[in-house]
């Protein structure tokens, strides 16, 4: 929805209730790493694109962390430059956190420690997985590459990973469109209840007008 937050994967509760946006690598901060962003000026334009295209924009801490901005675990990294290829940021978490509130932005507090089971790498776009307090899960909503033009490689591997280097679970589950119904699915129902069906083609029916 257009209140939804594009949040980070992180599978742990949030004090935020809009959960129904895109779930990315550290919320808004998947975009400027994809793209080699490592400036403030950089990250608000970012901001205004993701706002532009029906989410808010969003960043991420926790109760554990000092600065607490740094509870990002994928920022964290980033800031470190413990992901390959891309360029560490040219600011910290705090500023990071003041630039996206500045541009509209909302900054969430996660609650407990990580226990995430499984890592959904999700392909039905539009839609997403709300986190579950009591069945923690990464989220990768990967057909927002699409929605931002990302480096879909680029994204998979920074999203790989930061689920290993957080010690998270090598697990994945990929959630694809369901197949839409075929001829041969109606043909087969109709038999099984009696019926004679067949498939003709669309150059043998002369009648269609």
């Amino acid at each position: 929805s257009s209140d939804g937050l594009m949040k980070c994967v992180d599978g742990r509760p949030s004090d935020h209730s809009a959960m129904d946006g895109p779930k990315a690598l550290g919320g808004v901060y998947s975009i400027a790493t994809n793209r080699g962003v490592t400036d403030i000026e950089g990250l608000k334009k970012i901001c205004e694109e993701v706002k532009e295209k029906g989410s808010i924009p969003s960043c991420h801490g926790d109760e554990h962390a000092h600065p607490a901005p740094m509870g990002c675990g994928f920022f964290k990294l980033w800031s470190q430059s413990k992901l390959d290829g891309i360029p560490a940021p040219q600011f910290d978490s705090e500023e990071g956190k003041a630039a996206i509130m500045e541009a509209g932005g909302v900054y969430e507090c996660l609650a407990g420690k990580h226990e995430e089971k499984v890592v959904y790498i999700n392909f039905v776009e539009g839609t997403t997985l709300a986190p579950n307090g009591d069945d923690q899960a990464f989220v990768v909503d990967a057909w927002m590459t699409g929605t931002y033009n990302l480096d879909v490689p680029k994204y998979l591997i920074a999203a790989a990973s930061t689920v290993e280097q957080l010690g998270g679970p090598l697990k994945a589950k990929l959630i694809v469109p369901s197949a839409p119904l075929t001829p041969e699915d109606v043909v087969g129902v109709l038999k099984g209840r009696g019926w004679e069906a067949e498939i003709v083609k669309q150059a043998d029916v002369s009648a269609l007008i």
